[in-house]
Formats: structure tokens, C-alpha cells, sequence
């Protein structure tokens, strides 16, 4: 064999993967298409200024710190963290007031009791009761690959105590907010973060209430932009010999008798390796890399029944000079009847709504460098549908640039379009084409509580020997999520390979 490992993707969870087998002593290869490492969490450069692909938060952060631990290394000494304080700046859809969301539970809980003191006891309380209890099961789901249901019954056996819990992750998350919260802002300050999952609040898992907690116990941003985070893990990579090839695509991973044995690169170049990690998406290693008769008809059938997640277009804007911000994140508050109305217009009708910017982000209001001196960073997501009715995204993406821009002026900044300086767009397609994306979709599949866990595809194929699953589209999906699965598959790896972990 050429490799012990080779690794399709240099997203998170492959680049997570790679780094712990590497550090094994195994000799392993990461493949990446693009020109980048870490995906939609990275960073490009242009006309001066740092721009992040997609997300640009940093949540749960001991994750990271688990990889470098599992490496012998420091986080550290890689990548720093900047927490942010206060989270967001707020603007208010129903009457245009601004708040300011700070980072501590007791913060939030007098924001809210300007409006209901009621709601500040109710939300101090689930903090208090339920917060630590979410936040101690998703710390072991982290660490239990999934596959079959003995797995999944492994995670109660773990941590019982979350069974107390069950109501609050199976309620959707507009009856949580209904159940909680007596009062309207309440309702709107806490209840628009559920899109952030890919979901509206009435299909949105009340696990996703677990983000607001996990947001208050610690959010940040890496110094040097979101893509110092891969950078880092890419180095600890190549710190253990670990070899990455860039601009090169796997087209077919070699199949025989059940086994892995290698993969094709699309230019016709044959590798071989005892195991495969696929950081790619599992529809497409399954059904294209692979494909019939060595994938069963029924996993096929199964991948088919999976729903994607939404996907998103990102606006980014270099600015000549320092914006006013409060914080370093800006967000809309709006009621969940609006919500759920811009969803089914945007993905139930295919229409793409300009107007819709949820999240801004401007890095440069906590680390300057991003930008030339005086100037500004920012980017604005708009929840986006891939196919589009009647059209395509390359005939309509400049127009949908301006009314982004224009949308950003009006309720968040105003002034800001007469000082854009450099101005892009990445639609839904433009991420399925450069960073293989599928379908656009951010979490890959939907966040919903029925495709979690085991109702995920497994870390370790079921079907074929040697063949291993991380990533977005495995257990257990967004961008923590995706470095901890690459641990899992690597763990579960080197327990074939019979190394010591």
C-alpha cells in the first residue's frame, strides 16, 4: 500500500482525522480539491482584505482543544481565540429599537426583564437546570461514534440523566419558546437564533436552545480569521509527516471484494491505502465515488431519503473606513410567524429573497489586521435556496448583491453602500462548485432530531471494510460537530489498523 490513510477532504473533520492518524505514526494523505484548506471555514484574501467563506463563530471551543490534546500539542500555540463580549448587536424588527446581547447568563436575564421579570427567572432558571445538563450530553455525543442502535444506547448509558431532559430536545422549538416565555421580545430574542440551524422555529429540534446556552458559556473568534483554524490543524498535520495534496480531486475510491483498497484522482492517478476517511459528503462518496454493486441498493435508498439543509449566500464587502459597531456580530430579531413565512418563500417556492440578511459579521471589529489600516471587514448571510424557480443563481447573483447591500443599509447601517470598496458574492451553487458543497447546504442534511445521531450515516461504513465517514454529513454535522467527528473516525480507524490510541 502506498498510505495506511488516505483522506478524501481537507475540511475540519478531515483535516481533525488526518492530524490523529498522523500523530499515530501512520502514514497518511489528505486530498483536497480546492486550492484551500477547512471548506466553508476558511478564509480568502482580496484587495487587501481577509474574508471569511461562511461561518465566522467560534462555539464550543474545547473541541478544538481536544484535537491539539490528542496530538501533544497546544491550541494554543496555533491558533488563539478572541471572545466576544457582547455577542451581538440586536435590531428589532417589529419596532427598530437596538439591544446589545451580552455574553453573561445575568446580562441576558436583565435585558429581558426590562420586559418580563417572569421571563428573566424562566430563562436564569433553564440555564441553571438544564443548560449544564445539554451541555454535558453533547460533550459525550462528541465522543460516541454512531452506527447502529447499541451506539445510540451507549450515549444513555453514559449520561442518564439526560433522559429527564428528553422534553425539552424532542419539543419544536416554538412550543419551547411558547412553553418558557411569556412575552413577545422574550420570545423573539431567543427564538430567532433556531434558523442558525438550518431550520424555521416550528421544525427546529428544542436541543438547538442548547446553542443560546453554549453561546453564553463562551463564543469567539480566531485571531487572524476563521481560516487560521484549518491553517492551524494543517500544520499539526504536516508537523507529523503527514503529506496534503492540493487541487486534486478523487473521481472513484477502489473497491474490492468489500474492502477499500485506494482511489482514482480524476486525472487517472491510482493510491492505494489500508483505510479511506471521507470528509466528503456521504451522497456523494457513496453514490458517485462509489456507486453500485459495491454500495447495497437499500443504503442508496436510504441516502435518497435524506433532506438538505438549507443553504445560504454569503455578501462580502471590503469598506474604507471604521464602522461604528457595538459588537462584532449583528442579527435581526424577528417573530416566528415572519420567519416562518420568509422560509416557505425562499425554500418551500425556490425564491430568492435579497432582502433577507440575518447575520453580519465584521472581524475586524476584534482584530483589525483583516483589513488595510482604517478600513473594514464585513459579511452578511441570507439563508438561500439552491434551485431557484425559473432561473439560475449566475443570472441573478449581482442583482441579489445589491438588495443585500441595500438591505444593510437600511436597517443595520446606514451609510454603509457609500463606502464599499470591494464588493463579492457566494451563492448556493457557487459553494456546491468550489468547495463541494452539495446541494449548497451548510449542515449538509437538515439539523432535525430525526437526522441525528443514528439516524445519520455511520462514522464506520456498514458496507464496506475500511471505509470511514466525517464531517457535516456523518454524526454529528456543523463546524464543532465536524472536528469531533473527525476524532471519532480516527479513533475507529486506528482500532482496525490495531494501533495504540
Amino acid at each position: 500500500m502506498d498510505y495506511d490513510a488516505i483522506v478524501i477532504g481537507a475540511g475540519s473533520g478531515g483535516l481533525s482525522a488526518g492530524g490523529i492518524l498522523a500523530s499515530r505514526g501512520l502514514k497518511t494523505l489528505i486530498i483536497e480539491k480546492s486550492n484551500n484548506v477547512g471548506g466553508c471555514a476558511s478564509s480568502f484574501a482580496a484587495d487587501g482584505y481577509q474574508f471569511d467563506v461562511g461561518a465566522c463563530i467560534i462555539e464550543v471551543p474545547w473541541v478544538h482543544d481536544w484535537f491539539y490534546e490528542r496530538t501533544g500539542r497546544r491550541r494554543e500555540d496555533y491558533v488563539r481565540f478572541i471572545r466576544n463580549d457582547p455577542l451581538y448587536e440586536l435590531v428589532d424588527m417589529m419596532d427598530g429599537n437596538r439591544y446589545l446581547m451580552p455574553a453573561s447568563f445575568e446580562g441576558v436575564a436583565g435585558l429581558i426583564s426590562r420586559f418580563s421579570p417572569r421571563d428573566a427567572e424562566s430563562f436564569l432558571k433553564f440555564c441553571r437546570k438544564q443548560g449544564a445538563v445539554m451541555d454535558r450530553f453533547s460533550e459525550v455525543m462528541m465522543q460516541t461514534p454512531q452506527g447502529r442502535i447499541r451506539d445510540m444506547l451507549r450515549l444513555f448509558t453514559k449520561y442518564p440523566r439526560i433522559l429527564g431532559s428528553m422534553k425539552y430536545i424532542m419539543s419544536p422549538y416554538s412550543k419551547l419558546m411558547e412553553d418558557l416565555f411569556e412575552h413577545p421580545f422574550t420570545r423573539r430574542l431567543l427564538g430567532t437564533p433556531a434558523v442558525i440551524g438550518g431550520l424555521p422555529p416550528s421544525l427546529q429540534s428544542g436541543f438547538m436552545f442548547w446553542q443560546c446556552y453554549a453561546e453564553h458559556v463562551g463564543m469567539y473568534y480566531p485571531e487572524g480569521g476563521m481560516g487560521a483554524v484549518p491553517r492551524g490543524m494543517a500544520i499539526v498535520f504536516g508537523e507529523f509527516g503527514g503529506e496534503l495534496m492540493m487541487e486534486s480531486e478523487v473521481k472513484r475510491v477502489i473497491v474490492k471484494k468489500g474492502k477499500v483498497k485506494g482511489v482514482v484522482l480524476t486525472d487517472g492517478t491510482i493510491i492505494t491505502a489500508k483505510v479511506i476517511v471521507s470528509n466528503a459528503n456521504s451522497k456523494t462518496l457513496y453514490e458517485r465515488m462509489i456507486g453500485e454493486p459495491d454500495v447495497p441498493k437499500a443504503v442508496i435508498k436510504g441516502l435518497k431519503s435524506y433532506e438538505f439543509s438549507p443553504s445560504c449566500a454569503v455578501g462580502y464587502l471590503g469598506l474604507d473606513y471604521k464602522i461604528d459597531l457595538k459588537a462584532q456580530h449583528m442579527m435581526v430579531l424577528a417573530d416566528s410567524r415572519l420567519l416562518e413565512l420568509f422560509w416557505s418563500k425562499m425554500f418551500d417556492e425556490g425564491i430568492a429573497l435579497g432582502e433577507s440578511v440575518g447575520l453580519i459579521s465584521s472581524p475586524t471589529f476584534v482584530d483589525p489586521t483583516l483589513a488595510p489600516a482604517g478600513h473594514s471587514v464585513l459579511t452578511f448571510i441570507t439563508m438561500a435556496p439552491r434551485h431557484l424557480k425559473g432561473g439560475r443563481w449566475n443570472d441573478i447573483k449581482w442583482d441579489y448583491l445589491e438588495k443585500g447591500i441595500n438591505m444593510v443599509d437600511n436597517l443595520y447601517l446606514p451609510g454603509i453602500k457609500d463606502h464599499v470598496t470591494f464588493k463579492t458574492i457566494a451563492t448556493p451553487e457557487d459553494f456546491e462548485n468550489r468547495i463541494n458543497l452539495l446541494n449548497g447546504s451548510i449542515y449538509a442534511y437538515s439539523m432535525s432530531i430525526m437526522s441525528q445521531m443514528l439516524f445519520r450515516p455511520s462514522n464506520r461504513s456498514r458496507c464496506i471494510k475500511g471505509l470511514y465517514l466525517c464531517g457535516a454529513s456523518t454524526h454529528m454535522g456543523s463546524v464543532p460537530g465536524a472536528v469531533a467527528s473527525g476524532i471519532m473516525t480516527a479513533d475507529l480507524a486506528l482500532n482496525e489498523l490495531e494501533k495504540v490510541v
